[in-house]
Order: C-alpha cells, then structure tokens, then sequence
C-alpha cells in the first residue's frame, strides 16, 4: 500500500506518533522519523532515525527532503505543569519550523492539532470543525495549538502549502508505554491509587482509531481541511470504573478540589505521586463539551470509533503483558 510514499514524521517516540510509526511500517511505508534523545527500540529497514528536534535546522532538512509527506505529531501535552514558554516554543515555533521545510521542498504536511485548539461549547451547541479559536486568555496549552493551527491555515491561503489539520480528542489506548497522562491516570485507577474523583469528563478515543485515520488522511484528507478526528464523551467517574470495577471511588466537588490545589501540589511533591491534578486539568474536565460532531472525519476519512469500554479493558490489559498493573 505504501510502498511508492516516503513519510517523515515527528513524535515518534511518544504515544500517538510510536502507533503511527508502527502502523506506517506494517503498511510498507519508508519512514523517517526524529528522535531527541532516547532512540526508540523500533528498528525496520524501511525506517530512518534522525536525531534532532523541531527547532535543529539540519535534522529537519534531512528529515523532510526527499519525502511526500510529514506527519507532525510531536508536541508538548500540557497540564499546566510545564513552562508556558516552553509550551509555545515547541507547538508554535516548532510547527512553524516544520511549515517552511515542507513549503521547501514542496511536501505535504499533516497536522496533528487537538479539539483542546478551540472554545468549548456550551451544553446544547454541537461542537465541530467550525469552532473559534483559543486565546491568550485561555490555558497555554489551547493557545499553543491554536497559534500552530493559525500557522498552518496562513501557510495554506497565502503561500500554497498542501496541508491537514486534524484534531483528536483525548486520547488513550495501547500500546502507550511511557505512558501517556491519560494512561498513567488509568493505571492509577486500576491500582487504586487515586485518593478520590471529582465531576466532569472529556471526549475519549482510541489511539488506534486515531492512527488509522491519520493514515487515512495521507491519501483522502483534502488541502485546507480541519477534521474532528473524536470518539465518546465519557465522565471521569465512567472511566475510573471501567478501569476497576470493584473499588468504590469517593467523591470530591470540583469547586472544593480547585480550592485544595495548593495542598495537593505539597502532596504530590511529598510522596511523588504523578496525579494529573491542576486548575487547567480540572477546568478542561469541567468544560468537556458533551457532543463532538465527528461526522466528517467518518465521512471522508474512514474515522471509526470503537467503544470506550474496549479500549480501556484493551489498555488494562496491555498494562498486565508489560507488567506495569
């Protein structure tokens, strides 16, 4: 299937960009990808690892000459936990770098956004492709995508580059081995070492259906289109139980959660806990909108959704083989 493209792609080494490494080899694509420091153990003739970043012009050259197509996954997922100019130097900057190679060598870039990039919706508006934009006033992480996605659109209308953007929900599945935020919380979950859950929820979807769509998307996603690539709202409650069914979570108000913050933070430095707690966290739980009209991605991109049920009991079990639940 793909033996005719050469793919280069960015955050390969994280978890949505090991799934497309992966899927991209078993396709026969020729696959080079950047890694910043640890290199990942996938070797595969048809694959190339260049050791560099999103702001190394040299790694970049190398890695977007003489290919048809870049997938750009790699970014910072922030929970307010990290920098804000840290933030928007890798996801603005950094896509920005990735924007003037393939405007070079005339390659067509495929964006991986997220639906965090826009507004929330409110309770009966259907959130889809047509959104506005984050601003300042938002989290930095929103922002941070949104300004990339700008980026991208700029690139399209006035200097002709061939690009997609595609926005994934919150994503979760394996193989996640590092693992991911979303994952560790599972994992904590099926421990039982979450102290107590609190309101709200998000949209989940499967890292798998996300990998496949955006291998879709190389061959039937349309220059200048922004897709919903989404599965299932599901509350954070839900979750917790899909992943241990047996233990009975205590509840905690979000309002009360947001004032003991401060006390959570000494807690976590305390006993080294990796509780994916802050105020943008909680907020984004609380404003997860409730309906993501995917219809778009299903129509044009082959999207499908499996059921939440599935990727968490699949996720739980892949914790077992790798012996980390």
């Amino acid at each position: 299937m793909g033996e005719s493209l050469k793919i280069g792609l960015t955050g390969a080494t994280g978890h949505l960009g090991n799934n497309v490494l992966l899927h991209l080899i078993e396709l026969g694509y020729t696959v080079k990808s950047l890694y910043r420091s640890s290199l990942n153990v996938t070797q595969h003739p048809n694959l190339t690892w260049i050791k560099g970043d999103l702001k190394n012009e040299d790694s970049l050259e190398l890695l977007i000459e003489n290919t048809s197509v870049v997938i750009h996954c790699a970014g910072v997922i922030s929970i307010g936990n990290i920098a804000s100019e840290k933030v928007l130097d890798i996801n603005v900057n950094g896509t920005k770098n990735i924007i003037e190679k393939c405007l070079k060598h005339n390659v067509k870039l495929i964006y991986i956004s997220s639906t965090n990039a826009v507004a929330e919706s409110s309770e009966n508006e259907v959130f889809n492709e047509e959104r506005p934009y984050k601003t300042n006033a938002d989290f930095v992480y929103g922002h941070s995508k949104a300004l990339a996605e700008e980026a991208v659109v700029t690139a399209i209308k006035k200097e002709g580059l061939d690009a997609i953007i595609l926005r994934p929900s919150a994503i979760v599945g394996p193989p996640d081995h590092i693992p991911s935020h979303f994952g560790n919380a599972i994992l904590d979950f099926a421990n039982g070492k979450f102290p107590f859950l609190t309101s709200g929820g998000y949209n989940v979807v499967d890292v798998r259906d996300v990998t496949r769509t955006i291998i879709n998307s190389i061959t039937l996603g349309k220059s200048g289109e922004i897709y919903l690539v989404t599965g299932a709202y599901m509350s954070i409650f839900d979750i917790a139980q899909l992943a241990n069914p047996t233990k009975k979570f205590k509840r905690i108000s979000l309002d009360l959660l947001i004032v003991l913050l401060p006390i959570i933070a000494l807690i976590k430095r305390a006993f080294k806990f990796d509780w994916p707690i802050s105020k943008e966290s909680l907020i984004t739980l609380n404003y997860g909108p409730k309906v993501m009209d995917n219809s778009k991605a299903v129509r044009l991109l082959k999207h499908e959704i499996r059921p939440t049920q599935e990727t968490i009991n699949d996720l739980i079990n892949w914790f077992k083989t790798t012996n980390k639940l």
